[in-house]
């Protein structure tokens, strides 16, 4: 019965097992900032991957705690990778995790079935690398200055005391 149940597992683990990263990692720290790669992350989003693609969804409820999640899965689409890029950066929750810079550390996975991906990275608290530095988000707001009819910039019509 033992061996039996060893080979169940060695052949779930070499059907489709999750890839290293697939240049997920370097994609998200392109689109956001690098993170100090976790090798105890990484594994967690292999096996989450292999929870997905088990499941053939997209699930937070097997997220670790003590972590954040992206998720994202995509079928036909020739750059799985760079298709969640744009729709984590147009997601507002997704695009919120990977903004925050207390996010130091990150471990991500992609797997496939078939031509069906999932692409998964989780983030915990931790320092940025070394060389990174404090990452302060600034919001750069629109110029609402308004123009006289002469040309003359008003810049401060529109300011008022908070």
């Amino acid at each position: 019965m033992r061996y039996l149940l060893l080979g169940v597992v060695l052949i779930l683990s070499t059907a489709a097992p999750a890839r290293a990263d697939a240049g997920l990692t370097a994609a998200v720290a392109a689109a956001y900032f690098p993170r100090t790669e976790d090798v105890g992350l990484h594994e967690i989003a292999h096996q989450r991957a292999a929870e997905l693609r088990a499941c053939r969804c997209l699930d937070h409820s097997g997220m670790r705690p003590g972590t954040a999640e992206v998720l994202y899965t995509s079928t036909g689409y020739s750059n799985p990778v760079q298709a969640a890029i744009v729709k984590w950066t147009g997601s507002p929750t997704h695009n919120a995790i990977l903004s925050n810079p207390s996010y130091g550390r990150i471990g991500c996975a992609a797997t496939s079935s078939g031509d069906t991906s999932w692409l998964v990275c989780v983030l915990a608290p931790g320092p940025l690398p070394a060389g990174i530095g404090s990452i302060a988000t600034v919001m750069v707001l629109p110029d609402t200055a308004l123009t006289t009819p002469n040309g003359a910039v008003l810049r401060s019509a529109l300011v008022r005391p908070v």
